[in-house]
């Protein structure tokens, strides 16, 4: 498809049950037995969306097909994670502005070229990538997105990896991992594959995440009772974001 379009991501259906309300003219396009890409028009813009479902994996392949057969040259990734500061509240905001892969870790690996580098928490061996920026444009646009009152919105970093987190394992991974990459506002199971992705293909990118449960708490049930309903509030940004943003030319 030669159209270009802005890509819209989730890993759950249900993280776009609001979207769906929104976009006109939906074309449903199935990929295989995991996916299925549609696309449409908001705010008059192009857009694609899918839910790519749980983990690094799904994601990464999502938002591959996105960009080579859909024309995504943007995409906005929305969905839940778990807070991991003190002080958090179920809904916050949080807009990532740097993403890492906590789960890479070459830190045993020796370049025989240049022993003297050592290799951090996060980063991708030959290529030295570790954290991935947001684009400039498009943060800007999700920090400025008209929310509710007493809605706090914080720009910062976002940690992935594919292990669910129940409150034990986010309070015991705070010395050997939360710190080593500088103590993210939280974490999740699909960012840093789709900003990995994106800056593989130079596609900007921005993630959005409210939080579903807090560095206290039961995870699992906070999860499951409050994923749609703080999810829904992301919709407005992501409408914000695309209505906003200029699509390239060229």
């Amino acid at each position: 498809m030669s159209t270009k379009r802005i890509g819209i991501l989730a890993a759950m259906p249900e993280e776009l049950e609001q979207l769906k309300k929104v976009v006109t003219n939906q074309t449903s396009f199935p990929r295989g037995e995991a996916f299925t890409f549609t696309t449409g028009e908001l705010h008059s813009k192009p857009v694609v969306f899918a839910a790519a479902n749980v983990g690094m994996v799904f994601a990464g392949s999502a938002a591959t097909t996105m960009i080579g057969e859909f024309g995504a040259c943007a995409i906005i990734f929305t969905g839940v994670a778990g807070g991991l500061r003190e002080g958090q509240q179920i809904g916050d905001v949080v807009v990532g502005q740097t993403v890492v892969n906590y789960e890479m870790d070459c830190r045993s690996f020796t370049y025989p070229w240049d022993p003297s580098y050592k290799l951090h928490l996060g980063e991708l061996p030959f290529v030295n990538w570790r954290f991935f920026e947001a684009d400039p444009s498009l943060l800007k646009l999700a920090l400025e997105a008209p929310v509710p009152e007493g809605l706090r919105v914080t720009a910062g970093l976002v940690a992935s990896g594919s292990i669910f987190l129940d409150t034990a394992k986010k309070q015991g991974m705070y010395e050997s991992v939360w710190k080593p990459l500088g103590e993210p506002l939280c974490a999740e199971m699909e960012n840093a594959a789709v900003a990995q992705i994106c800056r593989a293909y130079s596609v900007p990118y921005v993630s959005l995440r409210a939080l579903s449960d807090l560095l206290t708490g039961d995870a699992a049930a906070d999860f499951h009772e409050f994923c749609i309903k703080v999810a829904d509030t992301l919709i407005p940004i992501v409408q914000y974001v695309v209505e906003k943003y200029i699509i390239p030319s060229a």
